[in-house]
């Protein structure tokens, strides 16, 4: 049995966005999902709890700088695979009207390019879809209403990539609280690291962060050429169309191009340790 779990970092909000620095609606959004072999879920979950400042519920948000690059650094390690999508709403909103009309639609456009990279990862590692089941974090928006938008994507979808979708057993999707699954905590560290490389906003100064995706780098699956960027890691729809200042973007541009021994995804996440 496998277990996805997904969190995200930034806001749904779109009335008012502004470019970085503002302090109104976050120009960016992320999701981050974190695939793992049940089998390996007791090993994830202790290694977990060692962690010297383990305190009840992990939340990136309540970790100091040290600790959340020590984490990163510590997830790389397990045996699991990572997912991320990096949005700018500003590059998005100008070309999807649907998405541009509520916070439900943009979301869940949103996760309609993660659940892509799901299903394509579900086929890579030859998964059957019905030992897969999908967390994802509550949130206000009615789940229906994705679980609806999923439907019509698998029924007619939008071009070729929309396809992998179809890997994806919707009804197996279930929302859960981070104090429910202690795992949950991998998904809400990646999309803060996602996150913090690419924020600007007058709450951090209009400073980005990238350490901590420096860290979990290796966390994230890959293309079967090794590349992190265009794999594990996408940016709708490039390191251009994210807007970044110039050293942040120099960044995700080597991961772009970086290669890292993939070994068989499936050795990653089926290995005991």
């Amino acid at each position: 049995m496998y277990t996805v779990l997904i969190d995200e970092a930034g806001d749904v909000g779109l009335k008012g966005v502004e470019p970085d620095p503002s302090f109104g609606p976050t120009q960016y959004f992320c999701i981050c999902a974190t695939i793992l072999n049940e089998d390996n879920r007791r090993l994830i979950e202790d290694a977990l709890k060692t962690l010297p400042f383990a305190h009840g519920v992990l939340h990136a948000n309540r970790l100091n700088h040290f600790e959340k690059a020590f984490l990163g650094r510590r997830i790389s390690s397990l045996p699991l695979g990572m997912i991320g999508v990096v949005s700018n709403k500003l590059s998005l909103l100008g070309y999807l009207t649907e998405a541009s009309k509520t916070p439900t639609h943009f979301y869940n456009k949103v996760m309609q390019y993660l659940l892509e990279r799901v299903g394509m990862a579900i086929e890579r590692l030859g998964i059957p879809k019905a030992s897969v089941r999908l967390r994802l974090k509550p949130r206000a928006q009615q789940y229906s209403s994705l679980i609806s938008y999923i439907e019509s994507i698998q029924r007619n979808p939008f071009d070729s990539r929309a396809l992998s979708i179809r890997n994806i057993d919707r009804f197996s999707i279930t929302s859960i609280k981070k104090a429910d699954d202690p795992c949950m905590a991998i998904s809400d560290f990646g999309a803060h690291a996602l996150f913090s490389a690419v924020r600007r906003d007058a709450r951090g100064f209009g400073l980005s962060e990238t350490r901590y995706l420096h860290e979990l780098k290796d966390a994230f699956l890959a293309t079967k050429s090794g590349k992190i960027v265009g794999g594990g890691i996408k940016l709708i729809h490039s390191v251009e169309d994210i807007a970044l200042p110039g050293d942040t973007a120099t960044f995700l541009m080597i991961l772009e191009i970086l290669k890292k021994s993939i070994g068989g995804c499936r050795r990653v996440l089926d290995q005991k340790v």
